[in-house]
């Protein structure tokens, strides 16, 4: 049936909006106009927002790949700087070593002493010389010349750092990193790692160090591939002094931005910080105090940025020209359809009403068509009724007890059959019944039949709601009815056997039924169970016992009783496969057979 019907569009309507000529107003709807300049305005301002969101987005991505590298970078560097320092502080050990036990005369005079120490400074190019100085600061033995020049380093850093130490009684296992200087004998820019030498006693006796060469790491600082070309620093912990600074053309290197500072003072172990200009990225080198850091002004990476967004920016201008263009051809397609809705709005309303008394009629021979659909299935199971019946009198009339029993049998496959015919002049959709609803009801009319007969049966039911075509359910209900019958009949003998008698009217069966309730135990139940479950697109009609099972000689694929016939014909009618097991104790029928719920049912 179809939906309910719209009105009529009123005689005066235009499609304008504008109060009728006698004054009621008329249905209203937006001017074509409007809805376009509407969009419009949406269009560009969507533009403008995704041309922003891109935009910052992409610059914040540019931004985090640019700080991702300097922080990478920074990683690379302070290993490199680990392992140079750690070859250098072998090389002050070595020195240290080779002197210990030594007069420092002896030292001072020692050629061979000086060609050792020149070959192993020689295998380390990014140191320039070794230094040996004694107690009073006095340079004693040095790679650069023999025999050594006249040098004090009383006065040095590095010098005093470690008499201090020696004096306040700490132990002389840290080697030191001094500021940068400019050499007094090589009068070239360099910083020293050096360590402190013991007497026996544990007393001062002088240091030994070795001069880095800035310049060396410049050169490698310089070789690395960093885009945007940043400037690399190696400074001091502490004091963060700066020892080695690419690029940079002054004699005494830049010191530290205010950025940097408070960035490693923030996270000594290593960061990346970010202000309006620059990106600073640091970290410690290992164990060593020193901090390698790399800054990377901003501008290069908003430039390079502002190249890739170009061609999108480029793209977003185009797509609002071509808004705009869209919109005025729009706007002159709105007044040429104005006049054609006119036209096609008073057609609409002749063809409303023409249609409104098709519907009508229509409406009408489908409740009389219902109405006669609903008749028909009412009659059709009062007379199955009637002959299930008058099956069932004649059956009890009968003296023949096999024949009595076939009567009954028969009448209750009629039933079956007028039990859904009862059911399709109830449901609203007569193509389909709820068989959950069906199955029930017929189970525990079998189970009230066989009750009254004698005997303690239970049916046990698992049903799950399904809901299938009517032409399937009169053979799907025959099917479940014989094969609760036979789980009657034959499922629990010799009591199964006094139930069939007795249901044929023998009161020799009664007797048989209360023979075998005694030999089982009094209120032994004769359980069957009935289940009807959906698996994905296939229905299971499941119905088993406990009872005695089927012979060891019974091949059920080719029986001639009745039952199983009609089980085989019905089966192949519904195109469904049937499967017969024992089950120790009992047995078990099921029947598969392909099933495709209805939309909106209640299986669903």
């Amino acid at each position: 049936m179809l939906g309910p019907t719209l009105p009529p569009l009123p005689d005066d309507f235009d499609g304008s909006g504008r109060t009728a000529p006698d004054g009621v107003p008329s249905f209203r709807k937006p001017r074509l106009e409007a809805a376009i300049g509407w969009l419009a305005a949406c269009g560009f301002l969507f533009l403008a927002v995704v041309t922003v969101v891109v935009g910052v987005q992409s610059r914040e991505r540019a931004v985090d790949g640019a700080q991702e590298r300097a922080r990478a970078a920074v990683r690379v560097l302070a290993e490199h700087a680990a392992r140079l320092f750690d070859a250098a502080d072998l090389l002050v050990e070595y020195a240290a070593q080779e002197t210990a036990g030594r007069a420092w005369d002896e030292v001072a005079g020692s050629h061979a002493l000086w060609d050792r120490l020149n070959a192993q400074r020689a295998r380390l190019p990014f140191l320039d010389a070794v230094w040996l100085n004694d107690a009073t600061g006095l340079l004693r033995l040095t790679t650069t010349a023999f025999p050594a020049p006249y040098s004090d380093a009383s006065d040095r850093e590095i010098f005093q750092f470690h008499l201090r130490n020696a004096q306040q009684g700490h132990p002389p296992d840290q080697p030191h990193i001094g500021p940068r200087i400019i050499g007094r004998v090589t009068n070239k820019a360099t910083f020293l790692l050096s360590r402190r030498l013991s007497e026996p006693d544990g007393g001062f006796r002088g240091i030994a160090s070795v001069t880095i060469d800035p310049s060396y790491l410049s050169g490698f600082y310089k070789e690395l591939d960093l885009p945007h070309e940043p400037v690399t620093i190696l400074v001091r912990a502490g004091s963060l002094d700066v020892l080695v600074r690419e690029p940079d053309g002054s004699a005494e290197p830049t010191p530290l931005s205010d950025t940097a500072r408070r960035a490693i003072q923030a996270q000594p172990d290593g960061g990346v910080a970010r202000d309006e200009t620059t990106i600073v990225a640091h970290r410690r080198v290992d164990s060593w105090p020193v901090h390698v850091v790399v800054r990377l002004d901003l501008a290069p990476v908003l430039a390079s940025w502002q190249r890739v967004i170009a061609p999108y920016a480029g793209l977003a201008a185009a797509a609002a020209m071509a808004l705009a263009a869209l919109s005025v051809f729009g706007f002159r397609q709105a007044g040429a359809a104005r006049q054609v809705r006119r036209e096609l709005e008073r057609r609409v309303r002749e063809r409303t009403a023409s249609l409104e008394r098709t519907i009508g009629e229509r409406d009408a021979v489908l409740a009389q068509k219902d109405l006669l659909m609903r008749e028909a299935n009412h009659r059709i199971k009062n007379s199955l009724q009637v002959v299930s019946s008058l099956m069932s009198l004649q059956g009890q009339a009968i003296g023949d007890p096999q024949l009595s029993e076939h009567l009954q049998e028969a009448g209750r496959r009629v039933q079956a059959i007028a039990d859904i015919h009862r059911l399709l002049y109830r449901v609203d959709d007569v193509h389909f019944i709820p068989f959950h609803d069906y199955l029930t009801e017929l189970c525990r009319e079998l189970e009230r039949s066989a009750r009254s007969e004698g005997g303690n049966w239970r049916l046990e039911l698992v049903v799950e709601p399904v809901e299938v075509p009517t032409d399937h359910a009169v053979q799907l209900g025959l099917l479940a009815n014989e094969l609760v019958m036979n789980a009657i009949k034959h499922a629990y003998r010799p009591l199964a056997g006094a139930v069939a008698t007795t249901l044929t009217g023998s009161r020799e069966g009664q007797g048989a039924i209360a023979e075998a309730a005694a030999g089982t135990g009094p209120g032994a139940a004769n359980v069957i169970f009935v289940a009807l479950r959906r698996d994905g697109d296939t229905l299971r009609l499941i119905v088993g016992d406990r009872g005695v099972g089927l012979p060891p000689d019974f091949d059920w694929r080719r029986s001639r009783s009745l039952g199983m016939r009609l089980i085989h014909t019905l089966s192949r009618q519904l195109n469904a496969v049937l499967a017969v097991e024992n089950t120790s104790p009992g047995v078990r029928f099921t029947i598969r057979l392909p099933y495709r719920p209805t939309e909106g049912s209640t299986a669903e």
